[in-house]
């Protein structure tokens, strides 16, 4: 569990613009990396000022499931599976607002991000 919990919070760094509630958990330097990361995938999609206003919160939604599903004393199989659907829910929602195209970069940028997790995961060990 604590693997998906670090992989959700790279994520989070990644495709989140973090809201005021949830930098409060995040160091002044994770902030500035979530705000960079996510401006980079601004920029790789070309979001409109629309698309970016409903990205902002669906990501913000995603966060604060994370963020509940982390407090929970649920059992980990429950928490992998609530992961798993605040995952799946983000994903049909984020492909309800970015174009076919800007979707296919998005889904390529969470495989690239998932690898290199792992690759520092790897050499961490």
């Amino acid at each position: 569990m604590k693997r998906i919990i670090k992989f959700t919070a790279m994520l989070v760094l990644v495709i989140l613009a973090a809201n005021a509630s949830a930098q409060s958990r995040m160091t002044e330097e994770q902030r500035a990396e979530a705000k960079a990361k996510f401006q980079e995938l601004k920029q790789k999609l070309n979001l409109s000022e629309d698309q970016s206003k409903k990205v902002d919160a669906i990501n913000t939604t995603w966060f604060e499931g994370i963020a509940d599903l982390k407090k929970s004393t649920e059992p980990k199989m429950a928490k992998r599976n609530k992961l798993k659907s605040l995952n799946n829910t983000r994903n049909k929602q984020m492909k309800d607002v970015l174009t076919k195209e800007q979707f296919k970069i998005y889904k390529e940028n969470q495989k690239e991000m998932k690898e290199e997790f792992k690759q520092r995961r790897a050499n961490r060990e």
